[in-house]
């Protein structure tokens, strides 16, 4: 081999090398990075989860509490009927007189296997609403009535409220939706002896 020949393979041989290290420490470099990132989202979630633990206690304390307080009812029939109920019943105990009532249906959207798709913004209760309208009553019995309907027990929310003045002696006409949250019971079944 002549000497210009080996310069040659010389040159060569450290090109090579020096290609074959810069991609080796490109790659080695990539990785790093990427392990990095995988670390930082893994400290994420741990700090995640021990938040979770420690406050699982509080959390589970919280479940018994709604599964005590919470109303059950079988079907919406039965928690629309109920909340139809006691809407009436507090309306006439505040010498109130509704006007019209209409049962509200709530439909979820259904996915491409036909069930109905579950939204995470979704409540994790059901709900049965009712839209009610007065006209011309007092406006201090008014709003005593909502105050007795909506409790905290009750599990009764007002979604939407619209008022407008009837005219003399600050009397109203309004329109409200009362939304009764609930969980759903199983029905108890029959069975022959």
């Amino acid at each position: 081999m002549k000497k210009s020949e080996k310069v040659l393979l010389g040159i060569f041989a450290v090109i090579f090398i020096g290609v074959a290290l810069i991609g080796g420490g490109a790659f080695a470099f990539r990785a790093y990075f990427e392990v990095q990132d995988e670390v930082e989202l893994l400290r994420g979630r741990l700090g995640s989860m021990n938040i979770a633990v420690s406050q699982g206690t509080e959390w589970a304390e919280k479940n018994t509490w709604l599964e005590e307080n919470a109303p059950g009812f079988t079907s919406n029939k039965d928690a629309s009927a109920k909340l139809l109920e006691t809407v009436t019943a507090a309306a006439q105990q505040h010498d109130l007189t509704i006007g019209g009532t209409e049962l509200l249906e709530h439909t979820r959207a259904i996915g491409t296997d036909g069930l109905p798709v579950e939204d995470e913004e979704e409540s994790h209760f059901e709900k049965a609403s009712i839209k009610t309208t007065l006209t011309g009553v007092s406006e201090q019995a008014f709003f005593t009535w909502l105050h007795t309907l909506q409790q905290p027990k009750s599990f009764i929310g007002i979604t939407r409220l619209q008022i407008n003045p009837a005219g003399s002696n600050k009397t109203i006409n309004a329109e409200v939706e009362f939304t009764q949250f609930y969980h759903e019971k199983s029905v108890p079944k029959v069975t022959k002896n």
